[in-house]
């Protein structure tokens, strides 16, 4: 019985590096030994130097059903990993399953599990409408005309193209282009979706639409299994069930985006706000004596002209119970506007994982052995 929709096993990927040679300070060419095409070759051939490892042994499994999304910074490994998933490299060392196939010896099995998307793959003629485009591609996959016909227009009904099948495919807009993409993408019905960069090059409108196509419909209603690699980490914090994180050929995260940001800050913050407040000496008690509840970091209050209390910045640890700092403010008489709990955010934590801010700006340090009990 196959557990997992895609299953990746100590994943190794090496690409060997430019020709050089190396002689002292780094790496030169000897051009004196190149005289022809046939010379070139052979010294590119003898001067090889190392190896880069763009995936280090990595392992992960994507579960039937859920949207799970690979994030990292530009040369993370990700674009290696998709093109291995799509059997469009093969991996060094390891094992990479999609739904129980092996990529490397069963590439066409595979490849009848997953269809990719990517922003980048037109295929699409200009001259043609999206029904015609999409019939052509009907014909490729083998499907009868009946068949295909029934197929067309189920989709472009169900993906909100329907009024528009029938234009030339030059006038679609770029969320339209898109759309039909994933027409095509579903064409064959696989039970897997592989979307590189889904939302990139949309206007906001167009893509919160396109998010809640797949979330709403592909996801939920087809119960597709979509794996996608983004830089836009709010979309993927309000999109997938679970994230990697990928940094250097190395998953050095991987769970619910919750559980990561969780598991990354140990502290929290809210802040409150007041209905005609002064910051007088009673509340400056008020402030001393919360100061001193264990688990509270600080706590800064908000005056404006006037010695005017607009409210509290309160930083604390995520464990700490919220009544007895509420039953502080309530006994000095301060009545309470609101109350709102700011939490960080994956943006946050992914940057604090992968350095792309110093560590003291961190909520917490980062360490490759605090990244081992929760992985």
């Amino acid at each position: 019985m196959v557990n997992y929709a895609i299953e990746a096993i100590q994943l190794v990927k090496r690409y060997p590096t430019t020709a050089k040679k190396e002689l002292g300070r780094g790496w030169y060419w000897n051009t004196d030994s190149i005289h022809s095409f046939t010379g070139l070759i052979s010294l590119i051939k003898r001067t090889k130097g190392p190896f880069i490892e763009a995936l280090q042994g990595i392992s992960f499994q994507v579960k039937k059903g859920e949207i799970f999304g690979i994030l990292g910074p530009n040369g993370a490994g990700k674009t290696t990993l998709i093109k291995i998933l799509c059997t469009l490299v093969l991996h060094d060392e390891g094992e990479v399953y999609v739904n129980g196939f092996n990529v490397q010896t069963e590439p066409n099995k595979v490849l009848q599990n997953l269809q990719a998307i990517l922003p980048e793959s037109r295929g699409f003629d200009w001259r043609l409408t999206g029904r015609q485009n999409l019939e052509f591609y009907a014909l490729l996959y083998g499907l009868k005309e009946r068949e295909a016909q029934e197929r067309i227009n189920y989709l472009l009904n169900y993906i909100g193209l329907r009024e528009r099948a029938d234009d030339m495919y030059q006038r679609y807009s770029t969320g339209m282009q898109r759309k039909l993409l994933l027409c095509r993408a579903l064409m064959r019905d696989t039970p897997i979706l592989l979307f590189d960069e889904p939302t990139v090059g949309l206007d906001v409108s167009s893509a919160a639409d396109f998010r809640s196509l797949l979330l709403d419909k592909i996801a939920k209603e087809e119960g597709k299994t979509i794996f996608m690699s983004t830089h836009n980490l709010v979309e993927a914090q309000q999109m997938c069930d679970r994230v990697a994180i990928i940094d250097r050929g190395t998953i050095i995260a991987c769970d619910t985006p919750d559980n990561i940001r969780n598991k990354m800050f140990d502290n929290r913050s809210f802040s409150i706000t007041f209905h005609n407040a002064w910051f007088e000496e009673e509340e400056e008690k008020m402030v001393d004596e919360l100061e001193k509840i264990p688990g509270i970091y600080a706590v800064n209050p908000e005056i404006v002209h006037d010695r005017m209390l607009q409210g509290l910045s309160i930083c604390i640890d995520r464990n700490v119970d919220l009544s007895g700092i509420l039953e502080i403010i309530l006994k000095s008489g301060l009545k309470i506007r609101t109350i709102n709990t700011q939490e960080p955010t994956l943006e946050e934590v992914f940057k604090a994982i992968t350095g792309q801010r110093p560590k003291e700006q961190a909520h917490a340090e980062v360490t490759e052995e605090g990244f081992k009990r929760w992985r």
